[in-house]
């Protein structure tokens, strides 16, 4: 029931009908909530929840998680230590309103809220919240104004933009992205657009697939930037404040305090992702703009862990270890590629069982020609610098380029036809658009780089920096799965000095100040693009690289020499292309297989 007031509790109860606007005003001087019933229909629904405390906010269609009410008093006293005392303050997913409470409870100066929640039940729930936890808000000549409404669609009115007020931005927005919201067929959704400016393959393939709290924070951000000076705290993956700060050039926003502190989010909300709260202040007097974010722990807010961001042109993710290798930050000589895609695993991909039987992902057994049949990789099997000479896996390859004729296999390889032929219907779902207009059982991450026998690999996906030689097998190629990129070689030399090189100190230092290891992929060809192997030859020697192989299961051929080593270093300068062009070194390969 409603905290020391009798009257308001026995209206609630009562079968009667009042007029909406002294109802309202009756609300008001009680809550400080501004229309707290839109129409007397609204009032009687919502007397009939309140008398039955029936609460239901239905599916996980908006991806919220609602922020326990110990963390939004934790993140309050954070911003506080940081002088954050804001007069105005806007939540733009409230929920349950936990963000707002905790604020009441904490900031003093508070003269206005502003909220707005897409669930009605929330709305509900959070007016009775006001008035059986913050009854004296009218009291203390504080006014709450909620809305709801689709964020998406909402406009914030220009009285809450006052320079004069300190305004606070603060919330928890959903932890979703738009691919998923689209799976659940929800209409909660922005409208689409490539809001980031991909081009390309990249705006095809799902690259410009975003979170929806990253939306909501740039949309936020601008809201701040217009009223010239504010405050946001948003609790967010640690993935969504990467991508903020990667931003930061390519807009207005004029940051003065950029802090990121991690909590844990398993904890909190039951989910295994790294989250922080992301603490954004704009426009404060007498502060030049920033582009570097700190990163501390919300328990331990005096303790700086690293620093993150922009170092001139370059995006790093430890600024203080970049700057101590940096001068290996250019264009690499050779160019990294991502494995096949095929987007059709189940068809394309065969297990190798007992007796080398092979079985796709349908559980059938296949039998076709070996001849476009290759060992594959994935990003788990690249976890030593060597692989064995045998794979869990072999993939289909129907091309040796991008959009080659595939009618030849009809001739020359009547079983593996007639088996792709027989599981059309799952090529033909692939749902990229790369594939339109394409011949039958195209792949794509395809060309002559794909067939050189020796590679130099890493996972995308994992979080150590591992690189690893990848040998032919059987006189094959073996190729990798597009979450693997790698640097092909013909000569075996090239690939050993590559993968030293790769696996140093050196390099995996330079790597770590650049790569956030909690994104989904935090190795990437734009990172693996950057790292200059020619500039790394000029700090590593051939006793600093035979040293190094000592820790690895690796062959290094008999009698090689400093002239290999200079060979290698003045053809990564001169030549690069010839590294998988030209002829096999097929001596070198009959001498490590035995």
């Amino acid at each position: 029931m409603i905290r020391n007031n009798n009257n308001l509790n026995k209206i609630f109860q009562q079968d009667t009908t009042f007029n909406i606007e002294e109802l309202n005003n009756l609300m008001f001087s009680v809550s400080g909530i501004k229309n707290f019933f839109k129409n007397e229909k609204e009032f009687k629904v919502w007397k009939e929840w309140y008398n039955h405390d029936d609460f239901d906010v239905g599916a996980r269609e908006f991806g919220d998680f609602q922020t326990p009410i110990d963390l939004a008093d934790r993140t309050c006293k954070v911003l506080l230590d940081n002088n954050v005392n804001p007069t105005i303050i806007i939540e733009p997913t409230f929920g349950k309103g936990n963000f707002i409470h905790a604020s009441l409870k904490n900031f003093k100066a508070v003269k206005k809220v502003y909220g707005v929640e897409i669930q009605k039940p929330y709305e509900l729930y959070f007016k009775k919240s006001v008035l059986e936890e913050d009854s004296n808000a009218f009291e203390k000549g504080i006014s709450i104004e909620v809305h709801h409404d689709d964020f998406f669609k909402h406009e914030f009115p220009n009285y809450l933009l006052d320079e004069n007020e300190e305004l606070l931005v603060i919330g928890n927005p959903p932890w979703i992205t738009v691919a998923e919201l689209s799976t659940l067929r929800s209409a909660n959704i922005p409208e689409k657009s490539n809001f980031k400016g991909y081009i390309g393959l990249d705006a095809i393939t799902g690259k410009s697939n975003f979170d929806i709290s990253e939306y909501i924070i740039i949309r936020l951000l601008d809201l701040i930037t217009k009223a010239k000076k504010g405050t946001l705290a948003m609790l967010c993956k640690n993935t969504i404040a990467k991508n903020i700060v990667q931003l930061i050039p390519n807009n207005k926003w004029k940051i003065t305090t950029l802090k990121l502190y991690n909590f844990d989010a398993k904890k909190e909300f039951n989910v295994a992702t790294d989250a922080s709260l992301f603490l954004v202040k704009i426009g404060e007097r007498d502060k030049e703009p920033l582009k570097t974010c700190d990163v501390f722990n919300l328990d331990e807010p005096e303790k700086r862990l690293r620093t993150f961001g922009w170092v001139r042109d370059k995006f790093v993710s430890d600024v203080d270890s970049y700057k101590k290798t940096s001068f290996i930050d250019n264009i690499s000589p050779l160019i990294w590629r991502s494995g096949v895609k095929h987007d059709c695993s189940k068809v394309m991909e065969l297990t190798v069982k007992k007796d080398n039987c092979l079985q796709n992902g349908l559980k059938e057994q296949v039998n076709v020609e070996e001849d476009l049949l290759y060992n594959l990789l994935k990003s788990s099997d690249l976890k030593k610098e060597t692989i064995p000479n045998h794979t869990r896996k072999k993939v289909i390859i129907t091309q040796r380029k991008i959009g080659e004729d595939t009618s030849y296999i009809k001739e020359q390889y009547p079983k593996l036809w007639d088996y792709l032929t027989s599981h059309r219907e799952y090529l033909d779902k692939r749902k990229s658009s790369i594939y339109v207009g394409k011949p039958d059982f195209s792949i794509f991450g395809i060309g002559d780089y794909s067939f050189a026998p020796y590679k130099v690999a890493i996972s995308g996906m994992y979080k150590k920096s591992n690189f690893s030689l990848v040998m032919p097998i059987n006189d094959k190629p073996v190729m990798l799965d597009d979450t693997c990129y790698f640097l092909s070689f013909n000569k075996y030399l090239d690939a050993l000095f590559t993968l030293l090189i790769l696996n140093s100190e050196l390099v995996q230092s330079f790597l770590k100040s650049l790569t956030f290891v909690d994104s989904k992929r935090p190795y990437n060809k734009d990172t693996l693009m950057r790292i200059d192997l020619l500039e790394a030859t000029k700090h590593l020697t051939l006793d600093d690289l035979l040293r190094s192989a000592n820790e690895f299961d690796i062959y290094i051929p008999f009698g090689i020499s400093e002239d290999d080593y200079k060979d290698y270093i003045e053809r990564l300068n001169s030549e690069p292309e010839s590294f998988f062009k030209g002829d096999i070194d097929s001596a070198n390969l009959q001498e490590i297989s035995q």
